[in-house]
């Protein structure tokens, strides 16, 4: 009985195999997927980085190999050279590709067993925005991540005093340049940047109070700022003066508004005296 309970039971899985013998066909099919997919996932991350380019100057160490160690710029062709394993192709990838690539290039050719290589960018150069105007730190600034406009502005200190609360982008594919406010993150301050674009800071529009206020002068002009609000930077109007009797000039004419009225830049508003 023992014989036939092993030989029975040998029996239920071939029996088993032979009737679901037409199921394992599509079953290589998930696998050789999720092969395909494996080594594709991390390439946006390595992308998401700074990307190589012509004229970069980048720092490479081989691990244990100090006279493979090297510090090298990236030729006009995209290529680095490098010792015992020729030219290898850098523009286009991230620091942590060609790392990949030169490690895979000393093993290939028998020079090394397992090398661990890591590259550094030690000078930006391909690769940039330009920041100008009336901010605290302008310059140029590489596209080592992902850059909008707002985030890139704040690297270089954001707008100072006498800058407008807007930038100016004039994008580097060509094209006219385009005015955007900062003070609406959906009307482009969330836009990306990309290599070679130029953004600019003006300076800040005025608006003008004159008249029987306390500090009569030019002030920046804020989105959405009524003409109290600017009374308001002058100090207020004086004993002498009425909140009543105001003049406002637009564009070199006298229009009608009073103080709740939403102010435009170049505005000049008068705060006349009262009438006893």
């Amino acid at each position: 009985m023992t014989v036939l309970q092993a030989a029975t039971l040998i029996v239920l899985p071939v029996t088993a195999v032979a009737q679901t013998a037409p199921a394992p066909a599509p079953a290589p099919a998930p696998t050789t997927t999720a092969a395909a997919v494996a080594p594709a996932a991390p390439q946006p991350a390595a992308a998401a980085g700074y990307l190589l380019g012509p004229d970069d100057e980048v720092k490479i160490a081989v691990f244990g190999q100090p006279d493979l160690s090297t510090t090298t710029r990236v030729k006009a062709d995209g290529t680095i050279l490098l010792a015992l394993i020729g030219p290898i192709q850098a523009n286009g990838k991230s620091t942590t590709q060609l790392s990949q690539d030169i490690a895979a290039g000393y093993a290939s050719g028998g020079y090394l067993t397992k090398p661990s290589v890591s590259v550094e960018v030690s000078n930006y150069v391909s690769r940039f925005v330009t920041v100008l105007g009336n901010v605290p730190q302008a310059g140029n600034y590489p596209l080592d991540r992902p850059y909008t406009v707002a985030s890139m502005l704040a690297k270089a200190g954001g707008s100072t005093k006498d800058g407008a609360n807007a930038v100016i982008l004039t994008p580097a594919e060509g094209g006219a340049p385009i005015r955007i406010s900062l003070a609406d993150m959906s009307a482009g301050a969330n836009r990306p940047l990309k290599p070679g674009d130029t953004l600019f800071v003006p300076q800040a529009e005025k608006i003008y109070v004159y008249g029987q206020v306390q500090q009569p002068g030019a002030f920046s002009f804020a989105p959405g700022q009524s003409f109290r609000q600017a009374l308001a930077l002058a100090g207020g109007p004086t004993l002498a003066g009425s909140t009543k009797r105001i003049k406002v000039r637009r564009g070199g004419k006298e229009i009608q508004a009073n103080l709740d009225d939403p102010v435009q830049p170049e505005d000049v508003l008068i705060i006349r005296e009262k009438l006893f």
